[in-house]
């Protein structure tokens, strides 16, 4: 009689499963990728369409969707098939890519880069779900190094990638490359994505979800106009705030009440992802800080042109992809990942202190290696965060937890670019456009980030080491 093989025995990386990773991984590289290859167009689409004063709001709809749309997707996730509930954010995210492609107004793109944003927040919330459910979690370490490698490469490529396409074709060819990249999703979605399909009935939270969205939207809109197109203490950024509050408040109220809640604050319960919340938080905030004003140093400081002050983010990517795949191997060899996030904030810390010795005379070679220890603490903490919020809900709350994690590192990104935009444009008005200025700009977001920096290796401190499973979720086994 032959032996019975227990499932941690079983090699998770079949053909299939690898063949699925595939296709997870190219709809993460389409929501990534796009975050950053549309800005370099936007003068090309003004002159194009017109009304230059809506400009930015071809960045913000589509900010706005992926904010309030991550965490209905991640819930849905866990109630309907979540394979198919991916299959539809891919389907909706090419149908908004290809709209704007066709869009005949300034109007109409701006709407359909909205519809492009509410499937982008489906497919990065659902491959990282796709992926947990596909492999064990200490494997699913192996993926995280790849996971790395697409953000260093779309943050490094995007924004060339956009500028050769609309040099070479047409602006409108920035959106109709995103066809055959999510067909490649599809693909490898349909044929080697096996996940079995949900048989409790769904109850949908109609009232959290607008709830939700409503708070998310308001503090999307605050995050992104004050201090820019109004003052933080201006009537509208003070009734955007309101409005977030009282959606908050009521949001609460009500998914205590709920059988079926949007976000289920059984999660929070658990320290481990009340901490990951602050991880993914700081890293996004860091991320931003890093990828908006270092280039800004590198150009109007040192005049380094802009097509290749992105080039010298490299030692940075380098230093992001090196350490994610360094930090796998110890995942998988040791089974411990208590250690890492320390790390990773500590090295966050001596980065961006690093960036408070930069001058308005430092070598533009030599200011770019304060990215290698950025980019090692970067990469210590984006899959570390993924793995401990994985590690700490149950196999039901999954798409919920990992939707939650998705817009937490959102409201990072949003409320640090905003907080370090005001610190940055405050000191230009001091000191005007000078590189003086320039760099005391970037010294006081550098001093704000350090801060974030010390919080996150303070929440890293009180994260608990809990064993680092070789056996699938109950959901994929049972």
């Amino acid at each position: 009689m032959p032996r019975t093989v227990a499932p941690e025995e079983i090699s998770p990386f079949t053909r299939r499963v690898k063949i699925g990773i595939a296709g997870a991984l190219s709809g993460m590289a389409l929501g990534m990728l796009d975050s950053y290859i549309v800005a370099t167009a936007l003068p090309s689409i003004a002159g194009d369409l017109g009304g230059p004063g809506s400009m930015t709001w071809i960045i913000t709809s589509y900010a706005l969707a992926i904010a309030a749309s991550t965490q209905v997707w991640g819930k849905l996730s866990d109630q309907f098939d979540r394979k198919a509930m991916f299959l539809l954010s891919v389907a909706v995210f090419l149908t908004g890519s290809m709209l704007c492609g066709l869009a005949p107004t300034m109007g109409a793109l701006i709407g359909f880069r909205a519809l492009q944003g509410i499937g982008a927040g489906g497919l990065l919330v659902g491959a990282m779900t796709m992926v947990q459910v596909l492999v064990p979690p200490k494997e699913s370490t192996r993926i995280s190094s790849w996971t790395g490698l697409l953000l260093g490469l779309s943050l490094v490529g995007g924004p060339l990638v956009g500028g050769f396409l609309t040099d070479a074709l047409s602006w409108r060819w920035i959106f109709y490359v995103n066809v055959p990249l999510g067909l490649l999703c599809l693909i490898g979605t349909v044929v080697g994505a096996q996940v079995p399909p949900k048989s409790a009935k769904a109850r949908i939270d109609y009232g959290g979800t607008v709830l939700l969205v409503a708070a998310v939207v308001c503090l999307t809109l605050v995050t992104s106009w004050a201090g820019r197109r109004y003052a933080w203490n201006s009537p509208t950024i003070l009734g955007l705030c309101a409005v977030a509050v009282a959606a908050l408040t009521a949001f609460v109220f009500v998914e205590r009440r709920c059988t079926e809640p949007l976000v289920p604050f059984r999660m929070f319960r658990t320290r481990n992802f009340a901490l990951a919340q602050v991880l993914g938080f700081a890293f996004n905030a860091t991320m931003v800080a890093t990828v908006t004003f270092l280039p800004l140093y590198f150009q109007n400081a040192r005049g380094v042109p802009p097509s290749l002050s992105g080039l010298l983010l490299i030692p940075m990517t380098a230093g992001m992809v090196a350490v994610m795949n360094g930090s796998s191997k110890y995942l998988r060899r040791t089974g411990r990942f208590r250690i890492l996030p320390i790390i990773g904030s500590a090295c966050v810390a001596v980065g961006m202190a690093g960036i408070c010795f930069l001058g308005p005379d430092t070598d533009p070679l030599l200011a770019s290696l304060v990215g290698l220890p950025l980019g090692a603490g970067l990469g210590c903490l984006i899959q570390n965060t993924i793995l401990i919020i994985r590690l700490s809900v149950e196999p039901r709350d999954l798409g919920a937890a990992l939707g939650m994690g998705s817009l937490t590192r959102t409201l990072g990104s949003g409320i640090g670019a905003a907080l370090f935009g005001s610190l940055y444009v405050g000191a230009l008005a001091r000191g005007g456009a000078a590189p003086a200025a320039v760099t005391d700009g970037l010294h006081a977001v550098a001093a704000a980030t350090l801060i974030v920096a010390v919080l996150s290796l303070a929440a890293a401190y009180f994260v608990r080491e809990v064993p680092l499973t070789t056996r699938w979720p109950a959901e994929k086994i049972s």
